[in-house]
């Protein structure tokens, strides 16, 4: 077997190859074992005809594409393990000689993993940077926490700032209903700017079975761009008022959420909890800065089949998110004026930067000799899955050999951002 690889723009190949005679009476030779094992002649047994017998009923055309298939898929294979190589996606294979009596000649044009000019990461400097929890943020935190045991008790009086309310509503804009622009016994705490400056200020002043309309105009700034700058004629009828008892923040509030002795104790609980939250994510801007350092300076030429994958990946991502949101994906679409199509032009461009960082992370694991064991994986997916009450069930439902991938590579990734977080502190003295 003869062959040639040329290289081709976006990590790109194309392979040429030629198969001897005297190869492809080989492949012909198997091909003829592997179809006689189908072929029915009264008075034989199936897999048992004689194969000049069973040679006539399959026919030298069957015999010889079956032959040219199984020595272009074999030779392909031989050559990707000989040369090192890694196709993405499916490879384009054209036959240019094809004929009995003659060498087997054909291309095939791969998109192979391309190949990076990593900058040095060994260079890189930085230090994690956690935000002090002060007294406000505690205080903050303690006043959501009150919101939440807040008490409600049903008034006749007019509602004023502060107050619970449930109305029905209806928002029309050029005499037409929007859609979303509807809901029944809706809860709000005026003052709280839930709905577009304006509305909640209408509320105050009116009493139980009240009906009010008045008109706004929602922001230029207003996330539904359809909607923006536009005049909007809004119908509220009022079906309950309600004061709001604020339980008193003080030894005895701490002591009701159960396991807190007093004020102080409900307090440094808080403190210790948002500390651990800006450390997660201090940690995690820390590891994002340092792998775009690195990804910065490093050259590779993306194949558009990877961002065209990271496209669809993110693009399904975000469809879950949406979905679980409550809203139909198609809704959603409708609701903001684009499509599938435009959004993933929008994505291109960080599609692409998440694909080179994801290369650069591959290529920092080689140079680190960074692997991990199966053992690893296997200690790490039953840890991940003993959370599940019904484990066994979800180890029924789900890829199992996917899931093991999965994990792995967020293995990986840990273990390059330890490497690069060691080397960044050093630098950083």
């Amino acid at each position: 077997m003869k062959n040639t690889i040329k290289d081709l723009p976006k990590s790109q190949k194309e392979i040429s190859v030629e198969i001897s005679i005297e190869e492809l009476e080989k492949y012909k030779d198997k091909a003829l074992n592997k179809l006689s094992k189908n072929v029915k002649v009264d008075g034989f047994r199936q897999g048992k005809v004689p194969k000049d017998v069973a040679k006539k009923e399959i026919g030298d055309l069957a015999i010889f594409e079956e032959a040219t298939h199984e020595a272009i898929e074999k030779s392909y294979l031989e050559i990707i393990k000989e040369n090192k190589l890694e196709p993405i996606g499916q490879p384009k294979a054209e036959i240019t000689k094809s004929a009995p009596g003659n060498p087997l000649e054909y291309k095939i044009v791969i998109t192979n993993m391309p190949e990076m000019n990593l900058s040095d990461y060994q260079k890189i400097s930085g230090k994690i940077e956690i935000k002090k929890i002060d007294d406000d943020r505690i205080q903050k935190e303690l006043e959501t926490i009150q919101k939440k045991k807040a008490s409600y008790i049903t008034k006749d009086q007019s509602a004023k700032k502060g107050d619970r309310v449930e109305i029905d509503f209806e928002t029309r804009v050029d005499g037409v209903k929007i859609e979303g622009g509807e809901s029944k016994n809706h809860p709000l705490i005026i003052g709280q700017g839930m709905f577009i400056p304006g509305f909640e200020d209408n509320l105050e002043g009116m009493k139980k079975n009240d009906v009010k309309k008045f008109n706004l105009i929602f922001p230029e700034e207003y996330q539904k761009k359809e909607l923006a700058g536009k005049n909007a004629d809004f119908k509220v009828v009022v079906n309950l008022v309600q004061k709001v008892n604020l339980p008193e923040i003080n030894n005895e509030f701490a002591k009701s959420l159960g396991k807190f002795e007093n004020l102080q104790s409900l307090k440094k609980s808080i403190k210790e909890g948002l500390e651990l939250e800006e450390e997660s994510k201090a940690k995690e801007e820390f590891r994002i800065k340092l792998i775009d350092q690195v990804s910065e300076k490093s050259i590779v030429e993306i194949p558009d089949i990877l961002i065209n994958s990271e496209v669809e990946n993110m693009m399904n991502e975000f469809k879950n998110n949406v979905m679980h949101s409550g809203v139909k994906f198609e809704d959603y679409l409708q609701s903001v004026n684009t499509n599938e199509e435009k959004l993933k032009g929008e994505w291109r461009g960080l599609a692409e930067k998440r694909v080179k960082t994801g290369l650069c992370m591959k290529e920092i694991a080689l140079k680190e000799k960074i692997k991990i064991s199966d053992e690893e994986i296997d200690q790490r997916v039953n840890d991940t899955l003993k959370h599940y009450p019904n484990e066994e069930e979800v180890r029924k439902n789900i890829d199992i050999e996917k899931f093991k991938n999965h994990v792995g590579s967020i293995m990986m990734n840990e273990k390059v951002f330890d490497v690069l977080e060691n080397i960044a502190m050093e630098n950083g003295k």
